[in-house]
């Protein structure tokens, strides 16, 4: 977390004299600073303790007077529950700011004089009031830096990937835990994933594969997919609970037992990283990264058979029910359905500009809806894969998150901020 600009306040007040004068009492300094300032995210309408010590230091032993401090909402629409009081030296002054709703970021601003009324100096406090059906964005640590996430709607927790880290929701959908007790020390995360009976499984820059089943409290080591390779690698959890693993200028490879053993999958080796689903008939369909790699295996990808797509395809997406949507770049981006296995496909949607390889997590369900993410444009809607209507406008979006809240995250191009919004009506 970016520190905040709350410090000490220390002011001089030093008075020359050629001979001591017994009327004057020279001030060293007056210092104002927090207290228990613990944490500064919050949710709108909630309440933040405020307190703030005074103490002054003199050069005799007489009396100090007390000071005034008086407390101003900036910005943010909040409360505070006094305007003004005074503080005497070595004691605390304090109040209760509840956050409003007129803005994310909001400030409270703290001024101090002495009884003559005289201005001494000020403390600013800031805190965030996450807002409920908003787009919150906040540019601090350790959400701007979010590459991954999974979410367990059934054991209720999220699990973040952040700058190599993993992290874990906390008790509110903006508070993040590191989570240190794990095995792999400096093996910095690179992607998770997590399977239909909970299972995850996290991928690191030094092309290691760990598993846990116990919601991410305990981790084991599995095989390593690549034996010789000390890099990076993807993994992608399947809708049948495969293990896929990609590493560049290597062979996919496939774990049916949890990351025990690998198998070498052939016939995929010009398509790129990909996503690959079970169909209800058996089939294994394939679409790699590289333009176009749409592919379907009826031998449990033994062999596979390439699928012509229109325009350029970059993005594979299959329903519950089999039904399989592309996202291609030519003509600025288009959405095609197919619902006989790839046969033939219908274009449903333009969707602007084109799909970009860099941005991730295209589809994501929640309930209901489909909530799709569209480089350069924003967010759709659809309840049915063929009709989509506009969500958020952001031409900035690039990744887009659902925790098990289904609250949305998104991630922006400028990789400074990330966007949190809590829809009260779940859908």
């Amino acid at each position: 977390m970016k520190p905040q600009y709350i410090l000490p306040v220390i002011i001089l007040f030093l008075v020359a004299s050629c001979t001591p004068d017994p009327s004057y009492r020279v001030l060293e300094y007056y210092s104002f600073h927090f207290t228990g300032n613990e944490g500064n995210r919050l949710l709108a309408g909630e309440s933040k303790d405020i307190e703030v010590t005074y103490s002054i230091i003199t050069n005799t032993n007489a009396p100090v007077d007390s000071v005034r401090a008086d407390f101003e909402v900036v910005t943010g629409g909040g409360t505070v529950t006094q305007e003004s009081a005074y503080v005497t030296s070595g004691e605390t002054v304090s109040a209760k700011w509840q956050l409003g709703s007129e803005s994310f970021r909001q400030e409270l601003k703290i001024s101090f004089y002495d009884l003559g009324g005289n201005y001494l100096t000020y403390l600013g406090q800031m805190a965030y009031g996450f807002r409920d059906n908003e787009w919150d964005g906040i540019s601090e640590e350790p959400d701007y830096m979010i590459t991954d996430l999974v979410a367990d709607t059934v054991k209720n927790f999220t699990l973040m990937i952040s700058a190599g880290n993993l992290y874990r929701q906390g008790e509110k959908y903006f508070l993040w835990d590191k989570v240190d007790d794990v095995i792999w020390e400096e093996d910095e995360c690179r992607t998770i994933e997590i399977d239909s009976e909970g299972a995850i499984y996290v991928s690191t820059w030094e092309g290691e594969v760990y598993k846990s089943t116990d919601h991410g409290e305990k981790w084991s080591e599995c095989t390593k997919p690549y034996p010789d390779r000390n890099e990076y690698i993807y993994n992608y959890v399947s809708n049948d609970n495969d293990v896929w693993v990609f590493a560049h200028g290597n062979p996919i490879k496939r774990s049916k037992d949890g990351g025990i053993t690998w198998t070498v999958i052939s016939g995929l080796e010009e398509a790129g990283f990909g996503d690959v689903y079970r169909l209800n008939n058996g089939k294994l369909l394939f679409h790699g990264s590289n333009c176009c790699s749409l592919y379907i295996s009826d031998d449990d990808g033994l062999t596979w058979t390439h699928i012509p797509t229109p325009g350029l395809s970059v993005e594979l997406y299959v329903s519950e029910h089999d039904e399989i949507i592309i996202g291609t770049q030519l003509g600025g981006g288009e959405l095609y359905l197919s619902t006989d296995y790839g046969e033939t496909f219908t274009h449903v949607h333009h969707v602007g500009p084109g799909f970009s390889a860099s941005t991730s997590n295209i589809f994501n369900r929640w309930k209901d809806y489909y909530y799709v993410i569209i480089p350069r444009t924003g967010i759709y809607k659809t309840y049915n894969l063929v009709n989509y209507e506009k969500y958020w406008s952001n031409t900035e979006a690039r990744n887009l998150f659902i925790d098990h809240n289904g609250v949305l995250i998104v991630k922006v191009w400028d990789s400074d901020t990330v966007y949190y919004r809590y829809n009260t009506n779940q859908e």
